[in-house]
Formats: C-alpha cells, sequence, structure tokens
C-alpha cells in the first residue's frame, strides 16, 4: 500500500488530464488561473509535501504555479510566464502553451475559448 503520493510525471499528467477536462478559458488570466489553480489542486492531493506560502527558487518536492514576478504581460495581452524548467504562455483568446525551457519544444497545449 502506498501513501497517496505520486512521481512528479504521474502528477503533470493529472494536472493536464484535468486541464483538458475544464471549459475552455477565454482570456490569458483566466488560462493562467485555470493553470494554477489546477497544479495547486493537485499538488495537495498528490505531492505529500505541504504548500509553502513563501516558495524558494529550490525545488522542494512540490510544484507551484508561476510567480507574478516572473510573470510579464505583452502589448497584445499575452501574458508569459517563466519557470525553472518551462515557460508558460497564455494567449489573449485563452490558448495555453507550455514549452521546455532546455528543449523548446512544446509540452502541452491547450486552446482558448477566444
Amino acid at each position: 500500500m502506498t501513501d497517496g503520493t505520486l512521481s512528479l510525471s504521474e502528477r503533470l499528467a493529472i494536472v493536464y488530464e484535468r486541464l483538458n477536462a475544464l471549459p475552455p478559458p477565454k482570456g490569458a488570466r483566466e488560462a493562467l488561473r485555470q493553470l494554477s489553480e489546477t497544479l495547486e489542486s493537485v499538488e495537495d492531493e498528490f505531492s505529500g509535501v505541504p504548500r509553502n506560502p513563501q516558495p524558494g527558487l529550490k525545488f522542494d518536492g512540490r510544484m507551484y504555479p508561476p510567480r507574478a514576478d516572473y510573470t510579464t504581460e505583452d502589448a497584445d495581452g499575452r501574458l508569459t510566464a517563466v519557470t525553472k524548467g518551462n515557460v508558460i504562455y497564455a494567449d489573449p483568446d485563452g490558448t495555453l502553451t507550455i514549452t521546455s525551457r532546455r528543449s523548446g519544444e512544446t509540452i502541452y497545449r491547450r486552446a482558448g475559448g477566444h
């Protein structure tokens, strides 16, 4: 019997599965909010690591939503959030794209609701 914790890759798969089940976001802020809330929920449920209200940049075994101080807004309304391993793009139409900082390849993409 396990303690209910899952690996990072298993938790990410659940995050993407739950995001796909949500109504398509109608804007960049909604897309980022859905990602953040879903990530927090999955981590609360499956990481086994208590949420740190002031997480540092050092990995503590838990994934955290993009930080406001690493998120920028372009003139067209696109939000770009840089995390330790990824760059997250939330377009004005709600499209969410997560790319690997190492390889540049798209890890996850979800269309917005326009």
